[in-house]
């Protein structure tokens, strides 16, 4: 297992999301709705402004169709 810095793997993990994200959502406002968390909540955390409960993670593994565990996966994450 790679050892990110929390930093870092927010900033993956976002870049992960935004990038399942778009593959499925026309804007991250309906990502956000299927989500069920507000559009700027979203952002921040695709910005890595802000650390996503697992709660809410949980609601964007469901929202992209994907495992929670795959979603936070960091070997899988892009670097």
């Amino acid at each position: 297992m790679s050892m990110l810095t929390n930093d870092k793997f927010l900033q993956t993990l976002g870049k992960k999301i935004d990038e399942e994200s778009i593959k499925k959502y026309k804007t991250q406002s309906d990502f956000a709705a299927a989500c069920d968390v507000d559009t700027r909540t979203i952002r921040r955390i695709i910005k890595a402004e802000q650390n996503p409960t697992i709660i809410v993670l949980r609601g964007i593994a469901i929202a992209l169709d994907i495992e929670l565990k795959d979603l936070i996966d960091i070997d899988q994450l892009p670097i």
